[in-house]
């Protein structure tokens, strides 16, 4: 029987509890297999207005689901934000739904954490983490134009990675 090296073990277990570094850029989003079509989904804006996912048919739309009390989702919302601002020449719709939050909550949130144009839909009674597979946040999805879940994310992500970027611009 070959004994147990305790400081091997230990500098192992040791490394192995370490914080996680910042999420690399190289971090893609997943393909996803099958076809399986994006649920339907009605959640109105900060402003009232109200978006279905089916009015977007013919465009890809990355929908990501966050809220308020997520670390993970307050640390990408900017990035979010910026990664909207540099997919505006472009067809593709982009949807942080935030799940549960107050519409207050949120405000006095993006007081303090700017997300500037990036659109924030609001799922109050939390309607849409069932039919989407939220069991947790933050989580994203890429919808191809045909209305098929393409792409997808359980996690933290850099939304201003460039593999991220040419991932969604294939989906036009």
């Amino acid at each position: 029987m070959t004994p147990i090296d305790r400081r091997r073990m230990l500098a192992l277990l040791t490394m192995a509890l370490m914080p996680m570094p910042a999420i690399p850029d190289s971090l893609p989003l997943m393909a996803l297999p099958g076809e399986v079509p994006a649920p339907e989904m009605t959640l109105p804006d900060l402003s009232g207005k109200p978006h279905r996912l089916s009015d977007y048919r013919g465009r890809p739309v990355l929908v990501s689901f966050w809220a308020v009390w997520c670390p993970p989702c307050r640390r990408e919302l900017a990035a979010l934000a910026d990664l909207h601002r540099r997919l505006a020449d472009t067809p593709i719709a982009l949807f942080a739904v935030n799940l549960g939050d107050s519409l207050e909550r949120i405000t006095a949130f993006l007081a303090d954490h700017p997300a500037p144009g990036l659109p924030i839909l609001l799922d109050a009674d939390k309607s849409t983490p069932s039919p989407w597979h939220v069991r947790g946040l933050p989580v994203a999805y890429a919808v191809g134009p045909d209305g098929v879940l393409r792409l997808g994310a359980i996690g933290e992500r850099d939304w201003r990675s460039s593999v991220i970027e040419q991932q969604l611009r294939a989906l036009i």
